[in-house]
């Protein structure tokens, strides 16, 4: 999308949406949070510990739940008051998949998550802009190093959330065609035990296509995996990869994980960011359904941060802000020449701003909700 897209005009300065009054940041906030520290997002307004406090009073978690790290459990209410992104790769080595290269074609550069240098000094850029805590979206069929991430965890500090599951079909080990779904799920479980995963993703599906049917064998298994374990599910979407791919394939994917049982409040719709839709018809239709909303492609380009901030105002005037998740599903180094892990806080999030969203709203979006999508109560082995 080039950043003079005649579809689309400059954002309305002037609209209801840029300027909140207190009634409506009330309404957006529901039970949630109010102004708190949240360093380099708040303007320092009140201490660390004071602010982990207010905002644990505000947003309830069940009794029992934890969100899981690569090395402890920790109580929702205890983790530090700063944002999570849900989304994000410390470590992916994925195959190439684009169109033949010639015979004199130079080498690929090696995944930048290969070094592991690199990556911990990125963390800790993160970090400056107070992002507390990392979910990595990768697994085995991913090539996700688990010892990288626990060394880049021990090296930085930064809370490392650790996923299982499966990417897409492309990239599915081949024994799994011959696999039932409750093998697999079983599988998944005992993996997600042994590893200490977090969540299940990203799960999803080829680029430019429907949902074939050995990627919903594994989305119901992935659903059934959560049954025993009560870890979160977040999902990966086509969107933007070409026509093929419907507007409501983020609602296929909530319909089959609803099919074994999983409730929406357990599932995040990803890349909900990548589907042109300024209405937020869509992302209103999953939230609506309770399940949470993912942006987790932002802080990218121009044109499309500015049709992602376009949509958010509609969904926040609909009532969703508290069912939205930021990320950037960055895979390490200066991609698209900004830094790394930091593209929600310091490039959209200022997008945001400057749309008139309060640092109320962000505050809840990148904390609060963040916590309560991880948070589960872990499921006892029968």
């Amino acid at each position: 999308m080039s950043s003079d897209d005649p579809r689309f005009g400059p954002l309305d300065r002037d609209s209801p949406f840029a300027r909140p009054t207190r009634r409506d940041l009330i309404r957006l906030l529901g039970m949630s949070t109010g102004l708190a520290f949240v360093p380099g997002l708040s303007g320092a307004l009140s201490g660390p510990a004071e602010a982990a406090q207010n905002s644990a009073s505000r947003v309830t978690f069940p009794e029992g739940a934890v969100i899981r790290t690569l090395f402890k459990d920790i109580p929702p209410r205890t983790m530090p008051a700063g944002p999570i992104l849900f989304h994000e790769h410390l470590s992916i080595d994925l195959p190439y998949f684009g169109p033949p290269l010639p015979a004199n074609a130079p080498p690929r550069p090696p995944a930048p998550t290969r070094d592991v240098d690199l990556i911990v000094e990125e963390v800790k850029a993160a970090q400056k802009d107070g992002v507390v805590g990392i979910v990595d979206g990768g697994h085995t069929d991913m090539k996700r190093n688990l010892d990288n991430l626990k060394t880049i965890a021990t090296r930085t500090g930064m809370l490392v959330v650790a996923s299982g599951g499966y990417y897409m079909e492309r990239v599915y080990p081949a024994d799994l065609k011959g696999k039932n779904e409750d093998q697999i799920a079983e599988e998944l479980a005992r993996e997600a035990t042994a590893n200490r995963f977090g969540a299940f993703g990203e799960i999803g599906e080829n680029p430019d296509a429907v949902m074939s049917p050995l990627e919903e064998k594994v989305f119901r298994a992935v659903g059934k995996a959560h049954l025993r374990t009560n870890l979160p599910i977040f999902t990966h979407n086509a969107y933007g990869t070409g026509p093929n791919v419907p507007k409501d394939a983020g609602l296929h994917q909530l319909d089959v994980l609803e099919s074994v049982g999983v409730k929406p409040d357990r599932v995040v719709i990803g890349h909900c960011d990548s589907l042109v839709d300024p209405s937020a018809d869509l992302i209103k239709a999953v939230a609506k359904r309770g399940a949470w909303v993912g942006f987790d492609r932002t802080g990218g380009q121009p044109a499309a941060d500015e049709v992602r901030v376009r949509t958010l105002l509609a969904f926040f005037d609909a009532g969703y802000a508290d069912q939205l998740l930021l990320s950037s599903d960055s895979t390490g180094g200066a991609t698209l020449d900004l830094p790394s892990y930091r593209r929600v806080t310091s490039v959209f999030v200022p997008q945001l701003r400057k749309a008139g969203v309060k640092d109320e709203v962000i505050h809840s979006i990148l904390v609060d909700n963040s916590r309560r999508f991880l948070a589960f109560v872990p499921k006892k082995a029968a």
